[in-house]
């Protein structure tokens, strides 16, 4: 109470955990091994392609979805995995062997 009063935020240490989990992406007792079978069939193939280098708009011609369409699995993948840019996920997708160099 004292904290709030003067001016600053305060969460419980259970509501802080949540908050921080879901901040860095990561569902209780998850780790980024399985966030990866979280991914749909069409969310993996994306992953591929963005790897791969491919842009929106050819993502999206080769698969014959609009670009939304792609926009979003994108945004849904790096919100399952806890990744906020092409590098890293292309990163990832080295790793997972869905690409190589």
């Amino acid at each position: 109470v004292r904290s709030v009063m003067e001016g600053h935020r305060y969460l419980c240490p259970r509501i802080s955990t949540q908050v921080i989990d879901g901040y860095l992406g990561k569902k209780e007792g998850q780790d980024a091994r399985s966030m990866y079978d979280e991914l749909s069939n069409r969310e993996r193939e994306i992953l591929k392609l963005i790897a791969e280098g491919h842009r929106n708009r050819q993502i999206a011609d080769m698969l014959c979805i609009s670009i939304k369409t792609v926009e979003k699995h994108r945004s849904n993948v790096m919100s399952k995995l806890g990744l906020h840019s092409v590098q890293s996920l292309t990163a990832y997708a080295i790793d997972k062997g869905l690409v190589s160099l």
